[in-house]
């Protein structure tokens, strides 16, 4: 299980950097691995002007997944979504993308960290952490 997290935070922080470095920003994303082992995404509608705030984005694709993952339907999944922080480490604001992530077994879940610098439209990750 191990494997397919970090697989999953992987593919879910790929999609997720592509979109920045598209668009300049990020609306939350919802990556999952279905039983067969297969990875499907779900995106926010293009039409930015009709979405609720994030947090009522995160908490519907959280309660869609969770349940899911209960029927046993998929295996995994991943929640991103951007934010500031600031803590020892990053004493001035600093960007972050922020994945939520639950597996199969209740002892696999975890929030991942994983902070970024943005120049010429590039996205540049730093060093991440777990809580």
């Amino acid at each position: 299980m191990a494997d397919t997290l970090v697989n999953l935070l992987n593919y879910s922080y790929s999609m997720a950097k592509a979109l920045l470095e598209e668009q300049g920003e990020l609306y939350p994303i919802g990556v999952c691995i279905d039983q067969e082992g297969k990875t499907m995404q779900r995106l926010s509608k293009d039409d930015t002007e009709d979405l609720p705030i994030a947090n009522i984005l995160v908490d519907q694709i959280q309660r869609d997944f969770t349940n899911r993952l209960s029927a046993g339907t998929i295996t995994a999944y991943s929640i991103v979504y951007e934010a500031t922080v600031t803590n020892q480490q990053y004493p001035e604001p600093t960007n972050v993308l922020i994945a939520k992530f639950r597996g199969a077994d209740i002892n696999t879940a975890g929030t991942c960290f994983l902070p970024y610098n943005i120049k010429d439209k590039a996205v540049e990750f730093l060093e991440p952490w777990l809580e």
